[in-house]
């Protein structure tokens, strides 16, 4: 009997240890993230940029990357842009790489207005205007963020508009 119920709290202990650690702990705070079993292979991260060339995402390798998906009409990405912003000056950027993709087919000068308006000086938005990188990665709605580890893989993805800036979420992105 004893060493059945030794064995129990020992289990419990190892169940309880791992989950404390998992980045999964995450979900706690935050609920609108999904954190995927396996990291995702992306597809081509084919964008334009300002000019209306089109250029490939390469900018990807050897940090942590978060991509924003985001739109001018979009009140929660109103709301998240100057969080991202303010992210971008806080964490070192050979730490993280902030990525925005604006969905609209826009000219830059109205989207360089909307973002000056908000106060974003730290970033650069590129254009997804033919929404094809946005259907390949099967997103719906705005804002979605990817979250990809150095290897270029998408780990995690967030459903909706955060706080960029909680203790809890910046100390989660640096553990990658």
């Amino acid at each position: 009997m004893f060493r059945f119920f030794l064995f129990f709290i020992t289990i419990f202990f190892i169940l309880n240890t791992n989950s404390i650690h998992s980045q999964a702990n995450i979900n706690k705070t935050f609920t609108n993230i999904v954190i995927h079993q396996s990291p995702r292979d992306l597809p081509i991260l084919e964008i334009e940029n300002i000019k209306s060339q089109k250029i490939i995402l390469e900018k990807l390798s050897s940090k942590v990357t978060l991509i924003n998906f985001w739109a001018t009409w979009c009140a929660p990405c109103k709301k998240e842009l100057p969080l991202l912003d303010k992210l971008a000056n806080s964490v070192n950027s050979k730490q993280l790489n902030i990525v925005l993709i604006n969905l609209e087919n826009k000219k830059y000068s109205d989207v360089k207005s909307f973002l000056d308006n908000l106060g974003i000086k730290n970033l650069t938005t590129y254009f997804d205007k033919n929404l094809k990188l946005t259907r390949s990665l099967g997103l719906r709605g705005v804002p979605v963020t990817l979250v990809v580890n150095s290897e270029k893989k998408e780990v995690a993805r967030i459903l909706g508009d955060i706080d960029f800036n909680n203790e809890e979420f910046v100390n989660w992105i640096k553990s990658f």
